[in-house]
């Protein structure tokens, strides 16, 4: 059998992103975790297919490029695996892009295991 860690989410607020506006933030943990999933939400069921992102732990980017925001957005069977250590004390950075003439409002849920 194989022993897995606990799962946790951890829901971030992006909040309101206006149209052609970019918005950051970060989130340091308090324990060690796996990024399993990242999900995006827009709180309104609006696409976020022209909502471009990316992502960093401690400064170190994990996305190559910027990508479109709606390949995290889905079922979660849909939303493709990030497997990514997040230790104590590290910090997951996001950068998102509106490039909609109208502003998005935007969750992005992190699905954590316990390292």
């Amino acid at each position: 059998m194989i022993d897995l860690g606990e799962i946790v989410f951890k829901t971030i607020n992006v909040g309101t992103v206006s149209a052609g506006g970019t918005v950051e933030g970060s989130y340091t943990p308090e324990a060690d975790y796996v990024i399993r999933k990242i999900i995006a939400v827009e709180k309104n069921d609006a696409s976020l297919s022209n909502v471009t992102a990316t992502f960093w732990i401690d400064n170190v980017p994990f996305t190559r490029e910027v990508i479109p925001l709606g390949i995290l957005q889905g079922y979660h069977t849909q939303v493709p695996p990030v497997e990514k250590k997040l230790g104590r004390g590290s910090t997951f950075k996001y950068s998102i892009t509106n490039n909609y003439g109208a502003s998005r409002e935007i969750f992005l849920v992190l699905e954590l295991e316990t390292a």
